[in-house]
């Protein structure tokens, strides 16, 4: 449910319940404890709180870091495999005709499938399974046929070679869509945040108004980061996901080179 949210509201709707547990769980210690127990403590605090926030920034870092890399390999696998779409288009050409015409058949009818039918279902977390089949009839169209010259016989080595790397994009695609920050994961995380938020309660200032400024701003960077970790983690589900724009490309170029002038390119 989160995910479909735009990161906007999610991240307005997370700043505003942590500030209010923030500010309100802040107002509530000092109410009930004496300020001045806290200022002698400053010092000290000050040291401890060092320490763990220097820990859970390397933690929290460390998994942003992750996460955008994993967001940032999902982007290139999506796009290396619909250049190996295109590229086996191109393999195909020196195929015989029928041979060529139903692999490059496939190929649009599999770049179609991604940009209406896949992607919405991944955003799910699902896939179509007619991808896989289309692939298959397209390798089998390309394999099942003994060259009769060297020029076929290198087109259907290339073609098959680049119809083996669209099917393996497909699988690291999939699996990146699969893959994301595990529950026992953001229970830690959200315990780091817990103690780091609850720890600016334990200082004690003059000016009542500073102190709640500081609190604020240290919860706004977390609540901040770990929404941008949210998002980050799911790369075609997310409102920051990944779109077929990839695919689009794919089909307007083949349309490109069937309305040229080359029969081959048909």
């Amino acid at each position: 449910m989160l995910l479909a949210l735009p990161a906007i509201e999610l991240l307005v709707v997370a700043l505003f319940l942590a500030l209010l547990f923030a500010c309100g769980g802040q107002w509530l210690v000092h109410r009930i404890f004496n300020r001045h127990d806290f200022v002698q403590h400053n010092e000290v605090g000050g040291f401890i709180i060092a320490v763990a926030g220097t820990l859970y920034a390397v933690l929290l870092g460390f998994l942003t870091v992750v996460a955008w890399q994993h967001f940032a390999d999902a982007r290139q696998h999506v796009t290396l495999e619909a250049a190996a779409a295109t590229d086996t288009w191109h393999a195909a050409l020196g195929l015989p005709a029928a041979y060529r015409s139903r692999v490059r058949n496939d190929l649009l009818q599999y770049a179609k499938l991604m940009v209406n039918d896949e992607w919405p279902e991944m955003r799910a977390g699902t896939f179509d399974k007619s991808g896989d089949l289309i692939i298959m009839d397209a390798i089998g169209a390309a394999g099942n046929f003994t060259p009769a010259n060297t020029m076929q016989s290198n087109s259907q080595a290339l073609t098959m070679t680049q119809l083996g790397e669209l099917h393996d994009g497909r699988l690291r695609r999939l699996t990146d869509n699969e893959v994301e920050i595990s529950g026992f994961e953001w229970v830690v995380l959200f315990l780091g945040a817990l103690c780091i938020t609850c720890f600016c309660w334990l200082f004690g200032l003059s000016n009542r108004a500073v102190h709640l400024f500081m609190t604020s701003a240290v919860t706004i960077i977390i609540t901040a980061m770990l929404v941008l970790l949210f998002e980050l983690q799911s790369p075609f589900r997310s409102s920051l996901r990944i779109g077929p724009d990839s695919w689009t490309g794919v089909i307007a170029h083949i349309h490109a080179m069937q309305a040229g002038t080359q029969m081959e390119m048909r």
